[in-house]
């Protein structure tokens, strides 16, 4: 009986055929469960832009900030009114300005309309509005963004 004896020469030729090998079968593999997935899996749905429905306007969410004409209390001629938002004019819509009465109550109010008894929206601009306050306009614009929102960030820019 002949005694089974290893090649270092062998052992050297046969991993250098195994390694191309093993990487082929990973790759046939790899092929074979891209393709079976693509035939199997399900479809997908395209994508739809979903669109508002043909009679939704924007009255419809307007009493979301609450209405400038059932503001319970009376805006003394010192309230202040801070400018939160704008909602542009388009076409036949009209504008909106979303405003806050002193610093508790928000408020969507339509151009033309009071905000409170004594303050009126006039004018609705892309960077502010326009206030008639007891005959006298008032212009209010946006505060300040630059501003940082702790002060003792300031100088570390």
């Amino acid at each position: 009986m002949r005694a089974a004896s290893i090649h270092p020469v062998g052992t050297a030729r046969a991993a250098l055929w195994s390694l191309p090998a093993l990487a082929a079968a990973a790759l046939l593999a790899w092929v074979l469960a891209y393709w079976t997935w693509a035939v199997v899996a399900p479809a997908a749905e395209p994508r739809t832009r979903t669109q508002a429905p043909a009679g939704a306007r924007v009255e419809s969410a307007y009493g979301l900030f609450g209405s400038a004409s059932s503001a319970p209390a009376v805006a003394p001629a010192g309230s202040t009114v801070k400018l939160l938002g704008v909602i542009a004019a388009t076409g036949t819509r009209p504008a909106y300005a979303v405003l806050q009465l002193d610093g508790r109550q928000s408020l969507a109010v339509r151009g033309g309309e009071e905000v409170a008894p004594g303050i009126r929206l006039i004018e609705v601009h892309a960077d502010g509005v326009v206030l008639q306050r007891g005959g006298a306009r008032e212009a209010l614009a946006f505060a300040l963004r630059d501003a940082p929102a702790n002060p003792a960030f300031a100088g570390n820019k």
